[in-house]
């Protein structure tokens, strides 16, 4: 018998040794289990991008926080929706998290952000999808993750990478010791702090430094810091691209199979979605630029009568209130914010509070 196990002495050593070593880590340095992933990057002489960090950050901080309400989605809402803004007029002491992060996280991302809390905290009753108009579903946000957005390499699509972190079944081999990536890459990377401060921050950005300072309080959100541009007033334009579904065997746009994908993930999670456009300073004009996108909503809202869209998709306000097309701008949080409030209290109320 020790003969026939001879030839596997050394790997089963090894195993031991490995085994050992991870329980030492587990039990002595109790590493947090959302800083046992390969999540954040930690490239050479490269800076985390700060979508990958909010996202980082937010899920770390809420993710067994218990909300009523989640919201997840591009940065309109994350720089738009106060949450505390948004509570001042819910029915009750229901609560409301801002999950919301940017564009380049893709439909995806929201709705695998949306999967992860609802999964991590049975309180939810209602998801908020927010999103502007100005971007919505298309091939690079919801089926090619990794794709550059608007062409800029540094805005690549991340969305499956929030899966494959946190809800993948493969988050089981997230062993204790990946929780100390950092300490190894710098230690490999920059002479184990020689060429870099072990203590810096994550990313010496100023939005991402002040994001840290606010957003448990804010419960996520974060006011915009946008270098002003003018935002045209002109016709919408809103593209609704299209790919052929195998199961349905037939064209479909890119709308209407994100707004069934996230119709089903509320009703697996026993959950009222709620679709929510932010307005914007493009105007319905003829009305041909947002059309093909109108009636899609328009036929969704007649097959899921469950699902909230307490706004049109073409909400006009004036163009001095944004600082970019998809951000209102700071000063008018408070408006934007009891727009969804006040909404939201009516579908609460409708539905029987909370």
């Amino acid at each position: 018998m020790s003969s026939y196990i001879s030839p596997f002495k050394p790997w089963i050593a090894a195993a031991i040794f490995i085994l050992a070593l991870e329980a030492g880590i587990y039990f002595y340095d109790k590493p947090n289990p959302f800083d046992r992933t390969s999540f954040l990057q930690f490239s050479f002489l490269k800076d985390e991008t700060p979508q990958r960090l909010f996202v980082h950050e937010k899920i770390k901080a809420f993710a067994f926080s218990n909300p009523d309400i989640v919201q997840s989605g591009d940065s309109s809402g994350f720089y738009g929706i106060d949450p505390r803004v948004v509570m001042s007029d819910l029915p009750g002491p229901a609560s409301y998290l801002n999950m919301s992060c940017c564009a380049n996280l893709g439909f995806r991302g929201y709705f695998n952000i949306l999967d992860l809390m609802a999964r991590n905290n049975s309180s939810i009753k209602y998801m908020v999808l927010h999103v502007t108009p100005y971007t919505m579903p298309r091939a690079e946000t919801w089926d090619a993750d990794g794709a550059s957005l608007w062409a800029v390499p540094e805005l690549k699509v991340f969305g499956d990478a929030v899966y494959d972190a946190y809800l993948s079944v493969w988050r089981i081999f997230q062993i204790p010791s990946l929780a100390l990536r950092r300490k190894v890459t710098d230690f490999v990377f920059y002479a184990n702090g020689f060429f870099n401060e072990p203590s810096r921050p994550l990313l010496n950005n100023v939005n991402y430094l002040e994001f840290l300072k606010v957003f448990r309080e804010s419960h996520g959100f974060m006011k915009e810091t946008d270098p002003r541009v003018a935002v045209s007033p002109a016709e919408c334009d809103v593209p609704t691209p299209t790919f052929f579904s195998i199961r349905g065997m037939r064209n479909k746009t890119y709308l209407e199979e994100v707004l069934d994908s996230y119709a089903d993930l509320a009703a697996r999670h026993r959950a009222k979605l709620a679709v929510v456009f932010q307005p914007v300073a493009c105007s319905l004009g003829t009305g041909k630029g947002s059309q093909e996108a109108r009636e899609v909503i328009a036929n969704f809202k007649q097959a899921h009568p469950e699902v909230e869209i307490p706004f049109p998709l073409i909400e006009t306000w004036p163009a001095d209130m944004f600082s970019v097309p998809a951000h209102v701008k700071a000063e008018y949080t408070d408006k934007i914010g009891h727009r969804l409030g006040r909404a939201m209290a009516e579908i609460m109320n409708r539905n029987g509070s909370k």
